[in-house]
């Protein structure tokens, strides 16, 4: 009889982790869900954030261009024609700017979907200008910094010293017709 009782306590023990374990797995999981919904919150809240701000600086670079517009009007040498597209060109910066400014996180994600999805030659044309752009800019880098190194000397990462050392003259292995001579 000790047995069973022993089997039955066991198994109670059994059934009372398994329940503690689930009750931990769902505080866990809730936990989860809402850090995710506050780190999207704040995500989102940074992004409106700085979609409003580049939206008023678009503002101002139309009012700029205006500007511009305006004064090569007024300029006798200046032909009209380029400052009619000056001021076509402020028309459609600051129409960005004021969507920037009223468009949320939310919008402009399903916005640029939309457009990914009814011109998807054209967001591949793009990935591969940015493609191009990105290896040249890291070409043009990398020949900066690997130029400077070769000015110096140095034409590789290792560079060994041929000079001959102070107060004497650096060992000079035995050769034939240029060639090192074996022993």
């Amino acid at each position: 009889m000790s047995t069973t009782t022993h089997d039955t306590q066991t198994e109670g023990l059994v059934d009372q982790a398994k329940t503690e374990l689930g009750d931990v797995a769902s505080t866990v999981q809730d936990k989860a869900v809402e850090l995710k919904q506050q780190g999207r919150g704040k995500l989102g809240e940074k992004l409106d954030e700085r979609t409003t701000e580049v939206g008023g600086q678009a503002r101002q670079a139309a009012q700029v261009l205006r500007q511009s517009s305006s004064q090569l009007t007024q300029t006798n040498g200046t032909s009209p024609q380029v400052a009619h597209f000056t001021e076509l060109a402020a028309d459609q910066v600051e129409r960005f700017g004021g969507y920037l400014e009223r468009a949320n996180g939310d919008q402009l994600l399903r916005d640029a979907e939309d457009f990914a999805r009814r011109r998807p030659w054209m967001v591949a044309g793009f990935g591969l200008v940015a493609g191009l752009a990105a290896s040249r800019f890291l070409k043009a880098s990398s020949e900066r910094r690997y130029g400077s190194s070769s000015a110096t000397g140095s034409s590789s990462r290792y560079s060994y010293s041929t000079a001959t050392p102070p107060g004497g003259s650096a060992y000079q292995p035995p050769t034939r017709g240029g060639v090192v001579a074996g022993g």
